[in-house]
């Protein structure tokens, strides 16, 4: 029961609903899709991420160009390499749930291969770290290099492949600088990106227009170049209030489009054992007070408790208690 519990938590928890990064941080050249890179400053961008109360991290699973302009340190060559597992446990031993974004921008050496070729990589990603990862985006700036066709058959072979929550993110607006919205058709989460210098009306508006217009739940992802400022947090809490369930670079509120756990009193939520317990209890009295013998019948299925007395010869009175919440008395007459 354990076991099976603890699965369905993690069930629950893969999602991008509540979930809180901040893939941008320009003070320091850095962006943490570059994460897995082997000379990225690893140890600084975790902290960095805890400090701004972060539970997710973007990161990306291969990159041949994208390094967010030529300020950031250059670790933008980008491959699956055999310590990954490790690494993305050491991620989610310290809190920080990964979100693994499949394809970059800026780099047509990936993004002109095959359909074959790009299938061939999702699914050799979530063959490794499917387990290790809370969920997907297809591709960043999809809009840049792909059509919405392509693009949703790359999110359809991953929904094939995993249970895992899938979203795309385009250049800036709903449905990106094209205006498409079917290149979210197949996507379980918009990953909306509004660009630069927004003020928080801004962003309401943008994000309350993106649920309307896709019908999805919307991760406001990209906002804000450093996202440990002042003004970034104001954007995401912004996000959040506009019903965005997740954002990317940075918030101060909490709450952010998860479900709400409703409060249900101990008395309640333990009303089964306790009635179990009364009975127990009360069988035990009527055992010693009245030198009642205590019947126990239990197998796979279930368990009975009962009290038997005799008060004849040939009659006995009886009280029987079953799992399911059944009280049976009865009297019995032998002939």
């Amino acid at each position: 029961m354990f076991i099976l519990m603890m699965a369905l938590l993690l069930g629950k928890n893969s999602n991008a609903d509540g979930s809180r990064a901040s893939f941008l941080m320009v003070d320091d050249g850095w962006m943490t899709l570059n994460y897995l890179h082997p000379n990225a400053e690893k140890l600084r961008m975790r902290a960095a991420a805890i400090a701004n109360g972060d539970t997710h991290i973007y990161i990306y699973s291969r990159n041949a160009g994208d390094n967010f302009g030529s300020s950031f340190k250059n670790v933008s060559a980008i491959s699956p390499k055999p310590d990954w597992e490790a690494q993305l446990d050491t991620l989610n031993g310290i809190g920080l749930k990964p979100v693994m974004w499949l394809t970059p921008d800026d780099s047509p050496k990936i993004t002109s291969q095959s359909l074959d070729a790009q299938k061939a990589h999702f699914s050799e990603i979530v063959r490794r770290f499917d387990d290790k990862v809370t969920g997907y985006v297809a591709c960043l700036e999809c809009d840049e290099y792909w059509d919405a066709a392509t693009t949703n058959a790359l999110v359809a072979h991953l929904k094939s492949i995993t249970d895992k929550p899938v979203g795309v993110h385009l250049t800036s607006g709903i449905g990106g600088h094209k205006g498409n919205k079917e290149y979210y058709a197949n996507a379980d989460y918009v990953y909306l990106q509004t660009g630069w210098d927004k003020t928080p009306a801004e962003i309401t508006a943008m994000v309350k227009q993106a649920i309307a217009v896709t019908g999805k739940p919307v991760v406001a992802s990209e906002y804000a170049k450093e996202s440990r400022s002042a003004a970034a947090r104001a954007l995401g809490d912004a996000a959040c209030l506009a019903g965005a369930v997740g954002t990317g670079n940075g918030r101060s509120v909490d709450f952010c489009g998860q479900k709400e756990q409703k409060k249900v009193h101990w008395y309640k939520e333990y009303e089964t054992e306790m009635v179990v317990a009364g009975v127990v209890m009360a069988t035990l009295y009527a055992v010693s007070r009245f030198d009642l013998p205590l019947q126990l019948r239990a197998t796979e299925n279930g368990y009975q408790i009962g009290a038997v007395k005799k008060i004849a010869q040939n009659q006995s009175i009886g009280l029987n208690y079953r799992d399911d919440g059944a009280v049976m008395t009865y009297y019995r007459i032998e002939f």
